[in-house]
């Protein structure tokens, strides 16, 4: 499985932005409005869907999605 680094959106506890761990962070995730959180286990996070993940990281280079905890 694919590592992301996950980032947390200051003000909205539960959207995230995971980040392959290979590509480029997204100019807007480096912003004072997005914070790092961790290294990303998706099997631990709820809401992760590791195949929209994959999609997405594949199209944008990132995958936003909200967690549920």
């Amino acid at each position: 499985m694919r590592a992301y680094n996950l980032f947390r959106r200051r003000g909205e506890a539960e959207l995230f932005c995971a980040v392959p761990q290979d590509v480029p962070v997204p100019s807007f995730v480096t912003s004072d409005d997005w914070e790092y959180a961790r290294p990303l286990d998706i099997e631990t996070l709820s809401g992760f869907d590791a195949t929209a993940a994959q999609v997405s990281a594949a199209a944008n280079g990132f995958y936003l999605f909200h967690s549920a905890s």
